[in-house]
């Protein structure tokens, strides 16, 4: 009844639960097997719970064994992010701010604004992920991601939201289609045709999945794809039409054979948010990025006076 929850063992209870074997867990940490067993029935039997199912597929957590995952992912996170803060004191980088966002929210303005905080913050580092709006709920959650930005339909569990932007999605045809002449398009007319979506789960595909089930249909998709140059060029090849938001589409090279049409849905008009775990306890450069985001203009009047004890690293990958 004395064992404690050290960091290895919260490390070694993750790569558990991420192999599904104990076995792949140790040798993952360079562990014998039998020593991380014993770890994990040390804990068990003091907290008389049991944290593991085993069956003939591997390891799955009980109950209280997701508790133990979602609590070390957190402290691991902490962990590693102020072991990177105490390098960036070193090295002369005093913030890293780790930005989770779907596609629309970087090709629409989000890659711009960014650049213009680091302007600003030469000595903040911002690693960028790009990923479906769901995942970037769980990346947040997760302490995986510092801020969150995704389609507000959908749902942000217990994070808090904050107002992003909002861009106007549109439906996206040829020139020579049968809708391609209209003022703006109901849903109902756009949903009898084949539809070309990005990946599914995504914000988009689930508004239009959701309308065509209102209206008591089905959504057609003939192909996913997982960017938008993508999903432009296969709507150029005719197999399908697709709703996107106008604003990427605006100046974009390679779109001239395609025919925005306005789509005349209160949902059209879509809203972006940011998602973070509690705003009041973000760390202060975490803030400034937040504050930047949702009033660019306004940031500008507010940073001037610390930046120069900031540092920024351009976007890896």
């Amino acid at each position: 009844m004395t064992a404690k929850i050290d960091l290895l063992t919260l490390q070694l209870f993750v790569a558990i639960v991420e192999e599904q074997s104990i076995a792949k867990a140790a040798e993952k940490k360079n562990i014998a097997a039998s020593a991380v067993s014993r770890r994990i029935s040390d804990i068990e039997e003091r907290f008389q719970v049991e944290l593991l199912h085993r069956h003939s597929k591997g390891i799955e957590p009980t109950p209280a064994g997701f508790a133990l995952l979602e609590h070390a992912r957190i402290i691991l996170g902490n962990l590693s992010r102020l072991e990177s803060e105490l390098t960036g004191y070193r090295q002369g980088k005093r913030g890293l701010i780790r930005v989770c966002a779907n596609k629309s929210a970087i090709l629409e303005a989000l890659a711009d604004e960014l650049s213009l905080f680091l302007e600003r913050h030469p000595l903040v580092h911002i690693d960028i992920e790009e990923d479906l709006s769901p995942a970037i709920v769980r990346a947040v959650m997760e302490n995986r991601a510092d801020i969150g930005i995704f389609g507000g339909n959908i749902d942000g569990q217990d994070l808090e939201l904050l107002s992003y932007r909002s861009d106007s999605l549109v439906a996206l045809v040829t020139r020579d289609h049968p809708l391609a002449g209209k003022s703006s398009v109901r849903f109902r007319e756009l949903v009898d045709f084949d539809f070309v979506s990005l990946e599914k789960g995504s914000s988009i595909e689930t508004l239009c999945v959701r309308a065509a089930a209102a209206l008591g249909q089905h959504l057609k998709v003939r192909i996913r794809v997982s960017s938008f140059d993508a999903l432009f060029r296969v709507i150029d090849a005719r197999m399908g039409v697709g709703v996107v938001p106008l604003e990427i589409v605006r100046g974009r090279y390679g779109v001239d054979s395609l025919v925005t049409v306005p789509l005349d849905e209160s949902w059209a008009r879509r809203e972006l948010v940011m998602g973070v775990r509690d705003y009041k306890s973000l760390p202060p450069v975490t803030k400034l990025l937040v504050d930047h985001l949702r009033n660019p203009d306004e940031a500008a009047l507010t940073t001037s006076s610390v930046s120069d004890r900031l540092t920024l690293v351009r976007n890896r990958g």
